[in-house]
């Protein structure tokens, strides 16, 4: 029995001796007998490697149309800083998702703006941060003119990284077999006339949906001012152009029968892209985001080439026409961000060359410095030769002039009543315009009180 306590007590002064030793600082490495046990400076360490930066951005486009081959992108490039797509659908359900998530404590870091209603009651809310901080990136030289358009009280509180415009799709192989030019400037005038020219049996002349009436109407005031009003601070939607763009409308509707009658449509609520890729239209008023069907010639075939337009004026000999829809899906930062810098590290990367796996579904960078060349190929790859390149081209990257409409939402809702009304013939033109400006005035007012 002692024997076996004599040989505890003998383990127990062994192992304690060199964690004595170790404890207190001894240079055990330098004793002769034993093994050099590594000390706090030769220790290999846990936090050797550092953790990567981790953000958050927010969109609205489905993640596999371009974001998350962006982000794909990114992140093998930036180990140090790695980011994720979070979507949220761009209604106004979606738009609640987001702006509850700036305010609480979800991970938001970057995030898109598509509005500009929303973009400003954001930045008046303190949720977007001020990029006049950063001074290595010159929004205005990078996006152009249209750019400006977005700042609130003279600050970028985002970057307007795509043109959204409003153009017109043409089948050309129906242009062709009427011997018609791809017009390259335009008026209403001559939109009636192409799609008077071009209706035939089955085929419509022209379609787009509601939204598109008020494109050449908005395209002639925007001259006047953002809210569309006159000098004096009134609606300037009662004037000669209104009430020509919805004559024209009406008489395409109406005596010519090239665009669907207004309560048709309504009332069938056709799929315009596919009328348009199966030949049932041979002019589609509408913008990028039809892309997604015509690439898809598996799923949507054709056989004709698509060539585009610019919108049209309402006269041809404007020289004061700017296309409305201007610059667009602004990326803002959270200033509740905990890294601003990696955060604009991203948006500067996105915006000159990151977003080039958006130009799949349509989306046209706004850069200077993005490679113009490299999108449009992108855009049409595999389907090249359906396509008639140099007038989308010209439409698309070319110079026209944009701008961008700040009407209110509710005015907006209202005066689709009233184009309701004027295409379903319970008002004409002249009163549809008197209309136009009466609701516009009302909201104008009420917003001053």
């Amino acid at each position: 029995m002692r024997n076996r306590k004599w040989m505890r007590a003998g383990l127990a002064a062994l192992v304690a001796v060199p964690l004595a030793l170790a404890g207190c600082g001894g240079k055990v490495g330098n004793q002769t007998e034993g093994t050099t046990l590594p000390t706090a400076s030769t220790a290999p360490s846990a936090a050797a490697k550092k953790e990567p930066i981790k953000l958050t951005m927010w969109g609205g486009v489905p993640p596999e149309n371009g974001p998350q081959a962006v982000v794909d992108n990114w992140n093998k490039q930036n180990q140090d800083i790695q980011v994720e797509y979070v979507r949220f659908v761009n209604d106004d359900a979606g738009n609640l998702k987001l702006d509850t998530a700036l305010i609480s404590s979800q991970p938001v870091d970057m995030y898109m703006s598509y509005d500009f209603g929303l973009y400003e009651k954001r930045i008046k809310a303190g949720n977007a941060l001020d990029l006049s901080k950063f001074t290595d990136y010159n929004v205005d030289q990078k996006m152009g003119t249209g750019a400006s358009l977005w700042k609130v009280d003279g600050k970028y509180y985002g970057v307007p990284t795509q043109k959204g415009m409003s153009f017109v799709w043409l089948n050309k192989d129906m242009l062709d077999a009427k011997g018609l030019k791809v017009p390259t400037d335009w008026g209403m005038d001559e939109f009636r006339d192409y799609a008077n020219k071009l209706k035939g049996d089955k085929v419509w002349g022209a379609a787009q949906s509601d939204y598109y009436f008020n494109v050449p109407i908005n395209g002639s005031m925007l001259k006047q001012g953002l809210q569309l009003t006159k000098p004096d601070g009134t609606s300037a939607f009662d004037n000669p152009q209104t009430v020509k763009t919805l004559q024209v409308y009406s008489d395409m509707m109406f005596k010519d029968k090239s665009i669907m009658p207004h309560t048709e449509q309504i009332t069938s609520k056709p799929a315009l892209d596919q009328m348009f890729v199966k030949g049932e239209t041979a002019m589609l008023f509408s913008t990028n985001q039809i892309f997604r069907t015509t690439n898809n010639v598996k799923d949507y075939p054709r056989t004709f080439k698509v060539a585009a337009a610019p919108a049209p004026k309402v006269s041809k000999d404007q020289t004061d026409y700017i296309n409305a829809g201007g610059l667009g899906d602004v990326l803002s930062i959270n200033p509740r961000t905990k890294n601003p810098e990696a955060a604009w590290k991203f948006m500067k990367w996105y915006s000159d060359t990151g977003m080039l796996p958006m130009a799949a579904g349509g989306r046209v960078p706004s850069s200077k410095d993005f490679p113009a060349d490299e999108a449009i190929a992108l855009m049409f790859k595999g389907v090249e030769n359906t396509y008639d390149i140099d007038s989308i081209k010209r439409v698309m990257f070319g110079s026209l002039p944009l701008g961008l409409s700040r009407l209110d939402k509710k005015t907006g809702i209202e005066q689709q009543v009233i184009y309701d009304k004027v295409f379903t013939q319970k008002l004409t033109p002249e009163e549809g315009a008197k209309e136009l400006a009466r609701v516009h005035n009302e909201n104008l007012q009420a917003a001053k009180k």
